[in-house]
C-alpha cells in the first residue's frame, strides 16, 4: 500500500512547471465548474489561455478559483498531485504577457486571445510512494 507524504512548496512547483495538463474550478453561476486546461508556469503564478466568450472569461477574472496538477499510476497507485489556490486574473493585452509564457498553446482548436494568470495563495503538494 502506498504511503502518502507532503511536498514542499519548491517541489509542488516544481512538478507543476513540468506539467502541461491541469484541471481549474471556481463557483459559476450554477454552481462549481472544473475544467481541463494546459498551463505553463511562470514567476510564481500560473498561466492559461482561453476564449473571449468562455464561461472562464467570463466568471473568474477578480475571482478565487483552484487549480489541480497531477500524475498518478493507476497500476502501481503512485503519483502526485500539487493544488493551488488564489485569485485569478484576466489579461486582454498581448503586452502584458511575458514572452516565455507566450509559447502555451492550448489543445483544443480555435482562437485563445485572453490570458488567465493564477496568483497562488496556497500552493500544497502531496506524493503517494510505494
Amino acid at each position: 500500500m502506498a504511503q502518502l507524504e507532503e511536498l514542499t512548496v519548491e517541489e509542488s512547483w516544481r512538478l507543476a512547471a513540468d506539467s502541461q495538463i491541469s484541471r481549474i474550478g471556481w463557483t459559476g453561476p450554477h454552481g462549481p465548474v472544473v475544467l481541463p486546461v494546459n498551463h505553463v508556469v511562470h514567476d510564481e503564478s500560473v498561466w492559461i489561455r482561453t476564449s473571449a466568450h468562455s464561461s472562464m472569461a467570463e466568471q473568474v477574472d477578480e475571482s478565487a478559483v483552484a487549480l489541480l496538477v497531477d500524475d498518478l499510476d493507476p497500476d502501481t497507485h503512485v503519483g502526485w498531485s500539487v493544488q493551488f489556490k488564489g485569485r485569478a486574473e484576466i489579461l486582454y493585452r498581448e503586452d502584458q504577457i511575458p514572452e516565455v509564457v507566450k509559447d502555451l498553446h492550448s489543445w483544443p482548436a480555435g482562437p485563445r486571445p485572453l490570458w488567465v494568470r493564477l496568483h497562488p495563495k496556497e500552493v500544497t503538494g502531496r506524493r503517494l510512494v510505494a
